[in-house]
């Protein structure tokens, strides 16, 4: 039977079977599938708590699997001409070499500036960390937007953070008053930018994906819904 659980913002399908087995078994697949194994006698609910209670895991899992397919193929070259995604616009890239590595918007392209143009890695890493101050310079700022409503209620203005992830958008640590997110979201529309922030910070108050947390996340955003669907139906490079 094929079901759809969130976790960690992130509609995660898994394929539930039935065994006389004593224990509840997960597998996640090189696939990116998931497969999940129950007694009889445990009910559904009780297999989805297991399945949030090991949503790091599963993540963590899915994530590796896709890293190493994304490796496979399709991976952007970020050669002259290409076109990228940046807050959900396509921008052409205009490589041209210079002293400094470094890439920037100016207009309607991204001149990708480097030392060696036609070295692959060179451009591949030179734009990763385009992408990651562009995410940080852009959460920080809804961050610093959205923080006055949620401080009434005792969330701290929290230290952001931001890494490569491509199985979930973001994540948050209470306990360290710090949220990460993947630098690769700075690739969709703003609107999907400013749930994912949203849906880390009301993780302060409600650290699971209870109801609590959906109805709170849902008074602050009433259409996360939408903009969840659109972020995750995003196919930029």
């Amino acid at each position: 039977m094929n079901r759809v659980l969130d976790l960690g913002g992130r509609p995660v399908e898994y394929t539930l079977t039935r065994k006389t087995v004593k224990n509840i078994n997960i597998r996640v697949r090189a696939d990116g599938t998931v497969g999940v194994s129950a007694p009889y006698r445990v009910s559904d609910r009780a297999v989805e708590e297991i399945l949030v209670s090991r949503g790091d895991f599963i993540l963590n899992a899915l994530e590796k699997f896709a890293a190493q397919t994304w490796q496979g193929g399709g991976e952007p070259t970020y050669d002259q001409g290409e076109l990228v995604c940046l807050l959900g616009e396509r921008y052409p890239i205009r490589l041209r070499e210079g002293k400094k590595n470094r890439a920037e918007l100016v207009g309607e392209e991204i001149h990708l500036q480097l030392r060696a143009p036609s070295d692959p890695a060179l451009r591949k890493k030179t734009m990763e960390d385009f992408y990651k101050a562009q995410c940080l310079a852009v959460t920080t700022e809804l961050c610093r937007g959205i923080h006055p409503r949620l401080e009434p209620l005792g969330v701290p203005f929290p230290e952001i953070k931001v890494r490569s992830m491509t199985s979930r958008w973001g994540s948050c640590k209470p306990s360290d008053r710090r949220v990460t997110f993947a630098w690769q979201l700075v690739r969709a529309p703003l609107p999907c930018v400013e749930y994912v922030v949203w849906h880390e910070l009301v993780h302060f108050l409600h650290p699971n994906h209870s109801p609590a947390f959906y109805g709170c996340l849902e008074q602050f955003v009433p259409e996360w819904k939408a903009r969840r669907k659109e972020l995750n139906s995003v196919l930029c490079p």
